[in-house]
């Protein structure tokens, strides 16, 4: 018997971009049938590095290929005003829709302004908008990337080394992180009375970084704001070469402090009890950073970890990518998934992070080609005849 997933119920059209691949994949993942509406040129994904074997080109682009497994595929010049009908009637048999409407955009995709909605879909339709600043307030129509988002919403701020600049975060996490929220709040919708689908969610990436970072409860309560030195690590919290990698420790208290001495055999330039005090080794941090590097360059990471969550000492192995794809961990339980598309030939993806029976997520079909299921939802499903489709082609429409 084929297994049901939860939301396969669900039809959902995406024309978010990049900001709301992932959300729209974890729907996909979960069942729903996930329309992704790409402009003629194709979705930025598609020409955004890495490429299968260093060759750019739409169906080359690993990302696009990992974010839109599960989902439908056509094309549609949403910014002309004769996609209206064509964006209306697509609407029209959907639970959601999801997009990221900025700037002039905002006018070519019938988005209304008072309340933010999009005049083309019915109001028994659930509207998600995911946008970098969100889609009111004076921000709204600047251009942003994962970089800036992650810079303005405070999360840069307190990550680097004191006397260097900050560091971001790398790839398009926030924005990754955007999408779980607002894939969350989908499924609540959907999963609730029908009349609740008559409203719109408007997630801003901006704000989304600023709440996990927690900034206003510590700058309102404690008169705190975190700065690359107060949120630094003091030695031997850090990542330390040892023979056979890299060793990440953490000592967040004066007991793990006790328990780090012991396991590197109570060195008598590591014994006085003023080191136990975290802003010490702060201020010593120089002295003590050479002193732990030596200490912990001869010996082995997985020893110590052994021996250190033993003790009760947080600290982990370091993997690199390489370590993790080949992990036996990660094998045992099938995590990776082999998958093959044209242009992107066979490669494994990231499978489900959790197992459950029956199967909630499973990986279906493959990232569709550019303006893959044109025929099948315009022709087959909407009921255009193939002439329409082949003049909506010539004149540059889909």
């Amino acid at each position: 018997m084929r297994e049901a997933r939860p939301l396969e119920a669900a039809r959902v059209l995406d024309l978010s971009g990049p900001i709301g691949a992932y959300c729209s994949k974890l729907l996909a993942d979960l069942g729903a049938d996930v329309i992704k509406v790409e402009l003629p040129s194709g979705d930025a994904l598609r020409h955004q590095p890495p490429f299968r074997d260093d060759r750019a080109g739409p169906e080359s682009a690993l990302m696009f290929a990992y974010f839109h497994h599960n989902k439908r595929g056509i094309t549609l010049d949403w910014e002309r005003a004769d996609a209206q009908a064509l964006l209306s009637e697509l609407a029209s048999d959907a639970d959601v829709v999801i997009a990221s409407p900025k700037g002039d955009q905002r006018r070519l995709t019938g988005f209304v302004d008072d309340p933010p909605s999009l005049s083309w879909v019915p109001a028994t339709v659930l509207t998600c908008f995911i946008t970098p600043f969100g889609v009111t307030g004076p921000y709204r129509d600047w251009r942003a990337t994962p970089f800036t988002s992650f810079a303005m919403s405070g999360c840069m701020y307190p990550v680097g080394r004191p006397e260097g600049p900050p560091v971001a975060m790398p790839g398009q996490q926030l924005y990754d992180e955007a999408g779980i929220w607002a894939a969350f709040l989908i499924q609540a919708v959907l999963r609730g009375p029908s009349s609740a689908r008559a409203q719109v969610i408007d997630l801003a990436a901006h704000e989304v970084g600023f709440f996990r970072q927690l900034g206003q409860e510590q700058y309102s309560e404690r008169c705190r704001i975190k700065t690359r030195e107060s949120n630094f690590a003091a030695p031997p919290s850090g990542i330390w070469n040892c023979t056979d990698g890299l060793l990440d420790i953490a000592v967040h208290t004066p007991e793990h402090w006790d328990v780090f001495v012991d396991l590197v055999g109570r060195p008598a330039m590591l014994v006085d009890p003023i080191y136990r005090d975290r802003k010490m080794r702060i201020e010593m941090f120089d002295v003590l950073g050479d002193v732990v590097t030596d200490l912990l360059a001869t010996r082995s990471a997985r020893e110590f970890v052994r021996a250190g969550q033993s003790a009760g000492l947080p600290c982990a192995v370091m993997h690199t990518i390489c370590e993790v794809i080949q992990d036996e961990q990660l094998r045992a339980r099938q995590f990776f998934v082999e998958t093959s598309r044209q242009g992107t030939g066979s490669f494994d993806i990231a499978g489900a992070p959790f197992q459950s029976a029956p199967t909630l997520i499973s990986y279906r079909r493959a990232a569709p080609q550019l303006g893959e299921s044109n025929e099948e939802i315009y022709v087959d499903e909407l009921s255009h005849s193939p002439d329409e489709l082949a003049k909506w082609r010539h004149d540059g429409l889909v």
